[in-house]
């Protein structure tokens, strides 16, 4: 059975880190085996704007939609539009 907080494979946590102020991360890792290699890492100054982008990414993920994007995604600052 799967972990239900594990989306094809990929898991995506929220942390605020002490020490950094008000800087909320949300990182995406890969599950192979017992293990979990970080692919994705995006910093924000607001914790609910990094919800909102979390569960986005959780629902992309669950959908095999954001698997794509993750594996073309390139190292640095990445901005998304808004969906409209």
């Amino acid at each position: 059975m799967d972990d239900p907080d594990t989306y094809n494979g990929y898991t995506v946590d929220v942390e605020k880190i002490k020490g950094l102020g008000t800087t909320w991360i949300v990182k995406v890792f890969k599950k192979i085996f017992v293990f979990r290699k970080q692919v994705s890492s995006d910093w924000f100054l607001d914790g609910a704007q990094a919800e909102r982008y979390a569960s986005q990414v959780r629902e992309e993920l669950a959908q095999g939609k954001g698997i794509p994007l993750l594996k073309r995604r390139k190292p640095g600052w990445v901005l998304r539009r808004p969906e409209h």
